[in-house]
């Protein structure tokens, strides 16, 4: 029968790469640009690929040397994806927030690797992902699957399932391959955008009925059926690296890497509601791009950090959850950066914040909508241990303060005449909370404000105390 693939957004479900049961559907998806993945942003590319893989084109191809088709690859991400201005701008800013330390030459080294990394993904989903999909065994080293094993067992005690949390790391579409293709063929959920559907089309294969893919990205119209599967012990893979700039911001790597961080919090919701084992894993190339080895990570520091806050308030039980998860699994990144997709979108919007004004935009409007931005940082993110409390009293009891402190004739008089901004990326929320509080204070010293600067300073004081 294949695997079963459910359009919620569209209302149809697929058998095989067949429509089975179809509606008009009267809404159209439409992603957002900004929050979609390198691959999602092929678009139209991937109807050239699924006639390719449906029509067996990619044969000649797929059966050429590793190395041969690697170069190939290379020479696209060199001369094509490298030479992008944009590209270069956006990765070399995320490399320097994850390798701070290198030199500007090693960051070019890691910059043009990820550029043919880019290449020779592109071409291995194109000619070698269905070949792969049908030779699983010359490409895949499942790794340590009795760790699967056991947490499958347990969970079946439970009467739940296992979530597997994976990133998009070498050949990331192997991840769902080396679970559903396990020896036990355990039941495997798994998600999908709409545009990502030929790819999975293209793999599909007749045996392939333990495969369930939910093509949504919108958990409000498919978490109820995910709940359902995973009380049946199914397992549930997920991308973690992959979220939207509206979610929970937590540290990257809390005690190496403080900054904030979009993380999904939808499969966190899955495991509180169902009790579902979390159990990371990465696919990580295993030699040579092409292969790929399956490695389940340890889960006890967020099985440890679940139970002691189960009883917590929910925004502590998912900030601390997902603070456990990011220490788990964002080491891989670190250490497999230049294979990884997700490295152009990490700087200009996982780890990205600002503020924006308007032009022509009062003194007074500025202070308002400083004070409302700090809120908003406390409100949108979490860090363990930190004293929200505290520091909201803190805004509030200085910001009016700062306000009331104005001369009369300045708090309707213009900032600025144009439009602008101030960046926040790559900082936790106290250096965010800081950042905000100089440029205040610099901009009421300019307009001679000396009581209004001197409390902006005073609360300066009183953030870093906190830091």
């Amino acid at each position: 029968m294949g695997a079963k693939v459910y359009l919620f957004d569209k209302k149809e479900m697929y058998y095989a790469g067949k429509a089975k049961k179809k509606q008009k559907s009267k809404e159209k998806i439409k992603d957002k640009k900004v929050d979609q993945s390198w691959s999602a942003s092929l678009g139209g590319l991937y109807k050239v690929i699924n006639w390719i893989n449906l029509n067996r084109i990619y044969l000649p191809f797929a059966k050429l040397p590793l190395p041969v088709l690697n170069g190939l690859g290379h020479l696209l991400g060199h001369f094509g994806i490298g030479t992008s201005r944009s590209v270069q701008k956006k990765t070399l800013a995320s490399l320097r927030a994850l390798h701070p330390t290198f030199s500007d030459q090693k960051l070019n080294k890691l910059m043009v690797a990820s550029s043919k990394y880019m290449g020779t993904l592109l071409i291995d989903v194109i000619f070698r992902m269905t070949y792969a999909t049908d030779h699983i065994s010359k490409f895949m080293d499942f790794g340590n699957t009795s760790v699967l094993d056991a947490a499958l067992q347990e969970a079946k005690k439970r009467g739940t399932g296992v979530i597997v949390p994976t990133l998009h790391v070498g050949q990331y579409f192997h991840s769902p391959l080396m679970i559903f293709r396990h020896p036990n063929k355990y039941k495997m959920d798994t998600i999908a955008s709409i545009g990502n559907l030929p790819m999975w089309e293209a793999a599909n294969r007749s045996g392939y009925d333990n495969l369930f893919i939910f093509a949504s990205t919108r958990f409000n119209k498919i978490g109820s059926q995910l709940e359902s599967h995973l009380r049946k012990n199914h397992t549930l893979l997920i991308y973690h690296d992959y979220s939207s700039k509206t979610q929970l911001r937590v540290p990257f790597m809390y005690g190496k890497f403080p900054y904030l961080i979009h993380t999904p919090q939808s499969y966190i919701s899955l495991h509180k509601k169902t009790g579902a084992i979390i159990l990371p894993a990465v696919a990580v190339p295993d030699g040579i791009l092409g292969k790929s080895r399956m490695i389940y990570l340890k889960n006890q520091e967020i099985m440890d950090t679940s139970r002691k806050y189960w009883d917590a308030p929910e925004k502590e039980f998912h900030g601390r959850v997902a603070t456990a998860i990011n220490r788990t699994i964002y080491p891989y990144v670190w250490q497999y950066t230049h294979v990884w997709e997700e490295i152009m979108r990490f700087w200009a919007l996982r780890i990205a914040d600002k503020i924006e004004f308007a032009k022509n935009i009062s003194l007074e409007r500025f202070i308002r909508e400083i004070q409302n931005k700090m809120h908003k940082i406390l409100e949108g993110s979490y860090e363990p241990d930190r004293p929200d409390d505290k520091l909201s009293k803190l805004i509030d009891e200085f910001m009016p303060q700062i306000l009331k402190s104005l001369n009369d004739a300045t708090p309707t008089a213009t900032l600025r005449p144009h439009k602008t901004k101030i960046m926040l990326t790559g900082m936790n929320g106290i250096q965010e909370l800081e950042k905000l509080c100089r440029v205040m204070q610099k901009e009421l010293t300019a307009k001679e404000e000396t009581q209004s600067s001197l409390l902006a300073n005073k609360l300066l004081m009183k953030l870093k105390n906190i830091a």
